[in-house]
């Protein structure tokens, strides 16, 4: 399954000739590194910051960014080599946690993604993504009470971000709660319609639609997995 990973951009204006200074591994312009890389493609993030590498840079911050950027750009093997630097260099990067549990989740490494995600929540308890794709780890081993604790947070913390919609549909899904999950997976595509969770929420309505009218019509229902 696709899930949101953390990233850390923000926008500039590079066109207004804001442009990184680097001399001996030091960031002259007082720029935040994420503001810099900002609006690049990932080749471009990549090559500058190894430019940076080489002039010195070995800071978290760096690893982190450079780790993203082989992530968005699906060269997961490399995406993995920086965030484990960067957790060495920083043990409390909760970010970087998160993301290699993406990864070893896409990968059908539960344990190995479950581990990663309970780091980021033991080190950042407060963080969505973090509760939100454990909550789905514990789910998928029927841990569901615990489940439930990581997810309700989850929502707590911002009710309007679709992932802990996108679950807790899934769950009510595996409940044959149906209903209940029409209307979660509704608020997913009202929230980001165009995202991969909200196209996909987007094909779970239209299945879930043809087997409730199913349902009312003929009394049955055998939903597809």
């Amino acid at each position: 399954m696709r899930r949101y990973m953390i990233i850390a951009a923000v926008a500039i204006m590079l066109a207004a000739g804001i442009a990184p200074g680097i001399e001996g591994g030091t960031d002259e312009t007082d720029i935040p590194l994420a503001l810099q890389l900002d609006g690049l493609p990932a080749e471009g993030r990549i090559a500058y910051l190894r430019h940076l590498i080489s002039k010195g840079r070995e800071d978290a911050e760096v690893s982190f960014q450079l780790a993203v950027s082989f992530h968005e750009s699906g060269q997961a093997d490399s995406a993995i080599t920086w965030y484990a630097i960067t957790v060495k260099r920083d043990p409390e990067n909760f970010k970087a946690f998160v993301n290699l549990g993406v990864i070893y989740d896409d990968r059908g490494m539960a344990s190995e993604a479950e581990r990663n995600f309970q780091a980021a929540v033991d080190l950042a308890p407060d963080n969505l993504l973090a509760n939100a794709h454990l909550a789905f780890m514990l789910f998928s081993r029927r841990e569901y009470e615990s489940a439930w604790e990581y997810l309700s947070h989850a929502l707590e913390i911002d009710p309007d971000h679709p992932q802990p919609h996108f679950y807790l549909a899934i769950f009510f899904w595996e409940s044959r709660m149906y209903r209940e999950a029409l209307e979660e997976w509704e608020k997913v595509t009202a929230l980001d319609p165009d995202s991969y969770l909200g196209k996909k929420a987007e094909e779970n309505i239209v299945i879930l639609q043809k087997a409730l009218n199913a349902t009312t019509i003929e009394g049955r229902w055998d939903p597809e997995r």
